[in-house]
C-alpha cells in the first residue's frame, strides 16, 4: 500500500478539514491489512467519488487483485497511471496484470520515431508538460533579465534563443497533443469475464462479430441507450453493453 500520512493530508486540504475522509481512508487500509479486501474496496470506491489521487487508486487496484477481479484491478491501475505516469510500482503492477489478460491485442507497427514519441508521451501527464513549458518560459525571462543588467551571456544568446524556441515549440506541440488525447479520446477497461462484441446495439445472436475478455482496454466511440461502441488497438470495432466496460 502507498503512504498513508501523505494521502491523509491531501484528503484534509482538498475537501476542507474533513476528518471523515481521513477516517474512511485509514479504515479502508486497516481492512486491507486485515485481508478484508471487499470491505476495503467498498470504502476506496466511495472515496474516489469525490477525490482523485494515484495512491488511492493504487490501493484499490491491489484490493481488486486480491479478490481476483483482474478487470477492475487494471482499471484502478490505469486511473493511477493517468495521475502518476512514471510511478515505478504502478507501472510494474499494470504491466504484470496486462500479461494476464487473455486477449493479446497488438496495435499496428509504427515507424521508430513515432513509437519513440508515443512512449515518451506516455511517461508524462498534461500537468508535467505544462510545468516544463512554464520552466522554459521562466528560463527565458531570467535570461532577458540578466542581459538587461550584464553582458555575461552575450556570446551565448543566439544558441540559448534557438534552444529555448525549439523547446517551446516541442512543449507546445506536446501540450496540444496530450490535451487532444485526454479530451477527445475516451478509453475503458472490460470488467466482465467475457463479452460478445456485436455489429449493432442489438442483443441478437447473429450479430456477434467477436469476443473479448476481462482486462482488455478499448477506445470508446459512441453511446446508445445501454450500449457502447468500442474500438480495439488493432482497429476492430463493435458494440457491447455499457455495464461490461468501465470508463477510465
Amino acid at each position: 500500500m502507498k503512504n498513508i500520512f501523505i494521502i491523509s493530508l491531501l484528503l484534509i486540504y482538498s475537501q476542507g478539514v474533513s476528518q471523515d475522509n481521513v477516517t474512511r481512508f485509514e479504515k479502508a487500509n486497516n481492512h486491507y491489512s486485515a485481508e478484508e479486501y471487499s470491505a476495503a474496496i467498498e470504502i476506496y470506491e466511495d472515496i474516489i467519488k469525490n477525490f482523485d489521487h494515484e495512491d488511492i487508486y493504487y490501493n484499490l487496484g491491489n484490493s481488486y487483485f486480491r479478490v481476483g477481479d483482474i478487470g477492475n484491478s487494471i482499471w484502478s491501475y490505469e486511473k493511477a497511471l493517468e495521475l502518476s505516469p512514471r510511478d515505478a510500482d504502478i507501472n510494474f503492477n499494470i504491466k504484470y496484470l496486462r500479461s494476464m489478460v487473455r486477449d493479446k491485442i497488438l496495435p499496428p507497427d509504427d515507424m521508430y520515431l513515432i513509437s519513440l514519441y508515443k512512449s515518451v508521451m506516455l511517461r508524462f501527464s498534461l500537468h508535467d508538460i505544462l510545468l516544463m513549458l512554464g520552466f522554459t518560459i521562466l528560463f527565458i525571462s531570467i535570461k532577458y533579465s540578466i542581459n538587461y543588467f550584464s553582458d555575461i551571456l552575450k556570446g551565448f544568446n543566439v544558441i540559448i534563443n534557438y534552444l529555448a524556441l525549439t523547446l517551446i515549440v516541442i512543449f507546445c506541440w506536446m501540450t496540444l497533443d496530450k490535451y487532444w488525447d485526454v479530451s477527445d479520446k475516451y478509453h475503458g477497461i472490460i470488467t466482465a469475464s467475457a463479452v460478445d462484441v456485436r455489429s449493432s446495439p442489438l442483443d441478437r445472436g447473429e450479430n456477434i462479430v467477436f469476443r473479448i475478455h476481462e482486462g482488455t482496454k478499448a477506445e470508446i466511440h459512441n453511446f446508445q441507450s445501454g450500449w457502447i461502441e468500442i474500438m480495439l488497438l488493432d482497429g476492430k470495432k463493435g458494440w457491447i453493453l455499457s455495464k461490461d466496460i468501465r470508463e477510465i
